[in-house]
């Protein structure tokens, strides 16, 4: 298990160092100047490449975009709030974005399981046809539909949460964005549990346990949920990204201070430090979940480890 774990890690970190050398080549070949300020001399803007070391060798500039990168140093803001750690910027808004992702996560994965598992134990019937029904709605539904709609019943209609986002009520005022974001992940787990199951639930060894007298919910739940988590544990790991990454549309209906509409702003004001940060921790951050799905895999089946380990 340790030999497959260091070469996932290795692997992992190799990529990161390519994403970060990629990362800093598309930095060069981006139009235009992060000082977009017209009134800037030719004089002031030769203090300012000075200033932040972007007069220096390219090879130069490389080893120390790496170093910072690697290190949390991610310079400071150009246009968003001038001459601001990137960092500070973040650390305000990055714990909203990654609290509510994991809530509308752990929310989607938890009833799609249930609803997959009902399913898949029923077969061909009323409650099968439900979920199958509101598996393709929920996949086909964009979230941002989704949160319109929560946003004008639940709490333009019915008053019963916070139309945006309040930093007071941070909880209440979550869980509008948290329902909006969960509907595709759960709508997509119930898919996968729901095949998964019904080829396990037919498989011998199932047949046999439940020949020797074992309860249902222990047939069910060690030895046919186990094997079904395989090809789930897939489709998580990107789904878990998703869900922290792509979550900018909820964010702007729902006026959160986030990642998603600082990324925005980043991009509207050039401000090309701010860009780069974050392209580099999504990266980082998709790295990070499919190396621990690896280990998962090495885990919930060994044939996978042994056979990643050789």
């Amino acid at each position: 298990m340790a030999k497959y774990i260091l070469k996932r890690a290795l692997m992992a970190v190799g990529t990161t160092l390519v994403i970060i050398i990629i990362l800093f080549f598309l930095l060069q070949l981006m139009p235009g100047s992060p000082f977009n300020n017209e009134r800037l001399t030719e004089t002031q803007l030769q203090v300012l490449y000075e200033k932040y070391g972007l007069d220096k060798p390219v090879p130069i500039q490389i080893v120390l975009y790496v170093k910072n990168m690697l290190t949390g140093n991610f310079g400071v803001s150009y246009n968003i709030q001038q001459n601001y750690p990137v960092a500070s910027l973040l650390s305000t808004r990055f714990p909203i974005t990654i609290r509510i992702g994991v809530q509308a996560f752990v929310v989607g994965v938890i009833f799609g399981l249930i609803l997959g598992i009902i399913a898949a134990l029923h077969h061909n019937g009323a409650l099968d046809t439900g979920t199958t029904v509101f598996s393709m709605i929920g996949s086909s539904i964009p979230s941002y539909v989704v949160a319109l709609g929560l946003v004008y019943f639940l709490a333009y209609k019915a008053g019963l949460f916070p139309l945006t986002y309040s930093s007071e009520h941070p909880f209440l005022s979550s869980i509008l964005p948290t329902l909006a974001l969960s509907i595709a992940p759960m709508a997509m787990t119930a898919r996968f549990t729901r095949n998964e199951m019904i080829e396990v639930m037919d498989s011998d060894y199932i047949q046999l346990a439940e020949t020797k007298g074992m309860p249902r919910w222990r047939v069910v739940g060690v030895h046919g949920l186990k094997n079904a988590m395989v090809p789930l544990v897939t489709v998580m790991g990107p789904m878990l990204m998703g869900m922290m990454t792509g979550s900018t549309v909820a964010e702007q209906i729902f006026s959160i201070p986030g990642i998603g509409s600082l990324f925005i702003t980043a991009i509207e004001t050039n401000d090309y430090n701010v860009v780069i940060t974050l392209a580099f921790i999504f990266s980082a951050m998709y790295i990070v979940t499919l190396l621990v799905i690896d280990i998962l895999y090495g885990l919930i089946d060994p044939r996978i480890r042994l056979a990643g380990g050789d």
